[in-house]
């Protein structure tokens, strides 16, 4: 799910009571998607959509997608 925080700012959740996984901020004419962290420095970028639900399902995407051992 995604929720507002601001009319620039969301944050990517698994449900309403959960902890932000992943922050989507407006960028340029795009929305930003980058793994949540409440240090700036460690946001992970994952790339600039053209929209907010494609943002948060790439999220879920990259969440989802195999990791190399």
């Amino acid at each position: 799910m995604i929720e507002s925080v601001d009319d620039r700012t969301w944050y990517v959740k698994r449900d309403a009571e959960s902890s932000p996984e992943a922050i989507i901020d407006r960028f340029g004419g795009g929305y930003r998607l980058r793994r949540f962290s409440l240090t700036e420095a460690r946001r992970t970028a994952h790339g600039v959509y053209t929209g907010l639900d494609l943002a948060e399902t790439a999220w879920w995407r990259l969440r989802d997608r195999p990791r190399n051992s």
